[in-house]
């Protein structure tokens, strides 16, 4: 029995969620944006409910509002539920929903100034319109609001008796800016504490997603993206090749010359890439020597070109550390997505199965799986004007 009634609470709970929510999943990055579906889908459901309470209540003799303003309460709760529905088509209807409930507010508070004369403290519902304007929407909202309540008051004093002492409209307005100074003061250090918190948010991402050595993407931003890349190139039958790069002997490197050469050798390896590389090539660093590179439309033909083109500079490149100059080669795997592949590991897979040739091979080498049959071919390094006209 009390597993039922705790189902039916989780079920509740997730009902009521879906409601204040309008239906709509979050990201995590939509944190506010949910809050303030909450807030606005809370305060439909207590001006639908109380509006109309309102309404029956002087119908039936117990609190008298008069009967305009009566009426204006039904169509105020009545336009409350249809604003509720209306939020639910879009997450891009905040704003507009946002406004119209602001909108109908003022005018049913300005319907209570007006028809409500036995209401000595009708015009708290101006201070409460203020308040949720800052809340529900922008500093900007609720300055105009306030300053629409007070013009409101100040015309209709003007014209209609509203049965007020100047002293109390002039305390009511004083009030109102008042209210309004503390929420925009409140307002705008809830915004600025938001936008750090953004900033910081974007500056973590930023370095979960970037090897702390080279400055590239890392290894599991590589496996995020490749994965996308893969599903993408399935469906549109595109080509996707990976190339894996590992660079000879490094251990060597770092034991001869200390972990600082190797450090620095790694740097100049990647920018030494990064300037052979076009922007929408995919690079990162996903091991200690260890680099990937993923090529969008582009088929294993054209990336082996690209494979021998990095192969050669850094081939002929080297480093001065304390006077001595450290020479470095890369051993190179590739292999291109089949239609039977399944998941961007299959490719993976075929292009580690290269890579480990090329170093069985002597190292200094690129190897590829061939298309057709999955072998592994180690061609001879073609001649260097045949390698160097890498281009998307």
């Amino acid at each position: 029995m009390n597993d039922g009634i705790c189902s039916q609470n989780v079920a509740c709970r997730m009902n009521l969620n879906n409601f204040l929510f309008s239906g709509f999943k979050f990201s995590g990055g939509e944190d506010l944006l949910q809050f303030k579906f909450k807030m606005l889908n809370s305060i439909f459901i207590t001006v639908a409910f109380f509006s109309a309470l309102f309404g029956v209540l002087s119908d039936l003799g117990i609190n008298d509002i008069g009967p305009i303003h009566s009426k204006v309460n039904y169509v105020y709760s009545f336009l409350t539920i249809m604003l509720i529905f209306f939020l639910r088509q879009s997450k891009k209807n905040y704003d507009l929903t946002a406004h119209a409930l602001l909108i109908i507010s003022l005018l049913t508070f300005t319907s209570a100034l007006i028809f409500v004369p036995q209401d000595e403290f009708r015009m708290i519902w101006f201070y409460l319109l203020i308040y949720v304007a800052y809340m529900i929407h922008d500093r900007k909202s609720g300055i105009f609001y306030t300053l629409a309540s007070i013009i409101i008051i100040l015309t209709v004093n003007f014209f209609i008796e509203l049965q007020l002492s100047y002293v109390a409209i002039n305390s009511s307005i004083f009030g109102l800016l008042i209210g309004s100074f503390l929420s925009y003061t409140y307002t705008n250090k809830i915004t600025n504490y938001e936008n750090s918190l953004k900033q910081q948010n974007t500056s973590l991402s930023v370095l979960a997603s970037t090897d702390y050595l080279t400055g590239i993407m890392n290894k599991r931003m590589f496996n995020d993206i490749s994965e996308h890349y893969f599903q993408t190139a399935q469906k549109n039958h595109f080509h996707l090749t990976l190339l894996l790069l590992d660079l000879d002997h490094f251990k060597k490197v770092n034991d001869t010359y200390g972990h600082q050469a190797g450090d620095q050798l790694l740097k100049r390896f990647v920018k030494k890439l990064v300037r052979i590389l076009n922007k929408s090539d995919i690079f990162a660093r996903i091991g200690g020597e260890e680099f990937a590179i993923l090529l969008s439309q582009i088929n294993s033909n054209d990336a082996y070109i690209l494979a021998e083109k990095i192969r050669k500079e850094i081939e002929n490149d080297f480093i001065t550390y304390e006077g001595q100059d450290i020479f470095v080669t890369t051993s190179i795997g590739i292999s291109e997505n089949k239609e039977t592949d399944t998941e961007f590991k299959n490719i993976f897979s075929r292009a580690d199965i290269a890579l480990y040739q090329a170093k069985n091979e002597g190292r200094n080498k690129t190897c590829y799986i061939e298309f057709s049959n999955d072998d592994v071919h180690c061609p001879n390094p073609k001649k260097d004007n045949e390698v160097l006209n890498y281009s998307i």
